[in-house]
């Protein structure tokens, strides 16, 4: 089944529900369908089944219609980060095949040269706003002037015939989404239309819920982040409920909405919760509006759930944060804790169809309970593989007694009750003297010191050497911290630079760039 069937489900039975709020505005079903289906027909004009398009732009309807109706069309939606650089989006679109890009006027500026050998329609940031709203974006955000061939505004676009639904198999390919791969390498990963709506109809059991009908769910980290794909977005249309569409967090608009019970379910990256925590506004009775809230993106630290969790505590709010696991090879969330089951310090458990396991890196040797190796996860949402490169794609899977898996890359184990449990990505495990040191011990044993609110360990070399350097965020004295570390862990794992800087630089899949910080690490002993 298309994602497009999937969602049309709910329209069939409330058309006029709620399924997007965005900057005020409020689309039912039945408008979200219109417009998909004007999307759909401006867009076969230009696109026919099979074709790539690519898509670089933040959470507006526009991002939604469009990806519905590519959908709708056959097309392969190819989501890109809407900062994306002009090289990296021209080097993704060609290892994409893509036949056309589209954007947010704002980038034209960015992306202008891209029409030399791809054809570019823009949209209107604005667009779905009231005039006097446009008009007043158009103020403040000057348009772009630059040369206009090869570029075409969606409004321009001619309306043409909306085929028949093209006949393609749901194991079939329908999303490209980038990523860094399991092995840390840039990658094009395939996702079919089942593996999307089949974590989509998990959302219920995710929240916990019968039936999430009119509540509504935070969107907005964004479509190309398999994060913001499938839970701010499709799973959220599957069962129902409001996706409230946001270009980029705005805490103050949350908790506004929060306070006018219209932001029901918060999904974000550890950042967006410390955000809301400094929020003067996040505090009283009104926090009993939230019914839950799930981090993911990359870790959380305990220190920040259980900050959460008491502020709700603290005003009667049944709210709790929650903390899970996924990553694009498996659709994204596959794990995870919630109001049925939960566990401190653990990621949850695998969701009804899915599994977990933990076996020996590099082999097919399954390990026992409380055994640390790699983690690997079974069941129907996994990837097709990686575009273009079926030597990878080899690699990423393995089949056990029958049972097919990806291995994720990242290191954990888990308990006798079934809950797993992260301890490192493979690949930033450091060796220092034969030892294995994971940066993420370091880092959470710094996090527990009052006054740090980030952390990010690196290995760089010195004259050869190996060696540690420890990058944090927020305000402490350094010693304190080294003498927490000396006191947790072993003395290899003891950073030889711990320093203070202004942020965590992130790549645009939203994690720590550590090969910023090794090169800044490297470049403190060059004269």
């Amino acid at each position: 089944m298309y994602m497009y069937d999937t969602i049309k489900n709910h329209y069939k039975k409330e058309p006029t529900s709620p399924a997007l709020l965005y900057m005020g505005k409020t689309f039912s079903y039945e408008r979200l369908f219109k417009e998909i289906d004007i999307a759909a027909a401006k867009l076969a004009t230009l696109v026919k089944a099979g074709d790539v398009v690519t898509v670089c732009m933040p959470n507006t309807p526009e991002c939604v219609f469009v990806f519905y109706a590519l959908n709708r069309i056959g097309a392969i939606v190819h989501m890109v980060h809407p900062l994306a650089p002009l090289n990296g989006i021209k080097k993704y679109m060609t290892a994409a095949k893509s036949k056309l890009l589209i954007t947010l006027s704002i980038n034209l500026n960015i992306y202008a040269p891209l029409t030399k050998e791809y054809p570019i329609i823009s949209v209107h940031p604005a667009r779905s706003l009231s005039f006097i709203k446009r008009k007043l974006f158009d103020i403040k955000v000057k348009p772009y002037k630059g040369d206009m061939t090869g570029i075409t505004d969606y409004d321009d676009l001619p309306m043409g015939e909306i085929p028949p639904l093209p006949l393609r198999d749901g194991d079939s390919t329908g999303v490209y989404l980038n990523s860094g791969g399991t092995s840390g390498e840039p990658k094009i990963i395939e996702l079919s239309d089942n593996a999307v709506n089949a974590l989509g109809n998990r959302g219920l059991e995710a929240l916990n819920l019968s039936d999430a009908r009119g509540m509504y769910m935070l969107a907005v980290v964004p479509m190309s982040h398999g994060y913001g794909l499938t839970m701010g977005v499709h799973t959220t249309l599957t069962f129902g409920a409001v996706s409230v569409l946001m270009p980029k967090f705005d805490p103050k608009l949350t908790v506004k909405l929060i306070k006018k019970n219209k932001m029901h379910f918060l999904v974000g990256v550890p950042n967006l919760y410390r955000t809301l925590l400094r929020q003067k506004g996040f505090h009283g009775k009104a926090l009993r509006n939230i019914y839950v809230g799930y981090i993911g993106g990359d870790v959380a630290p305990q220190s920040l759930l259980d900050e959460f969790n008491s502020r709700m505590e603290k005003v009667g709010a049944k709210c709790r944060l929650f903390e899970g696991y996924g990553l694009t090879e498996t659709t994204n969330v596959c794990v995870v804790n919630n109001y049925k089951h939960n566990r401190r310090g653990s990621l949850g458990k695998p969701f009804v169809g899915l599994s977990a396991a933990i076996a020996k890196p590099e082999t097919d040797e399954l390990l026992p309970s409380g055994e640390k190796g790699e983690i690997l996860i079974a069941g129907d949402t996994l990837m097709t593989g990686y575009l273009n490169n079926p030597e990878e794609t080899a690699k990423a899977f393995c089949v056990i007694d029958g049972k097919k898996y990806v291995r994720t890359g990242d290191y954990g184990y888990m308990d006798g009750d079934g809950f797993l449990y992260f301890v490192q990505r493979l690949k930033r495990i450091i060796k220092i003297s034969g030892m294995s040191i994971f940066p993420r011990e370091i880092e959470k044993s710094a996090m527990e010191i009052k006054g740090v609110t980030g952390a990010c360990a690196v290995e760089y070399s010195d004259k050869g050497k190996t060696k540690i350097a420890l990058y944090l965020t927020g305000a402490a004295d350094v010693q304190t911290i080294k003498n927490k570390i000396a006191s947790d862990l072993s003395r290899y794992a003891m950073p030889t630079i711990v320093e203070f800087i202004d942020k965590i630089p992130l790549t645009p899949m939203m994690k720590a760039d550590t090969l910023i910080l090794s090169a800044r690490a490297e470049s403190t002993f060059i004269a």
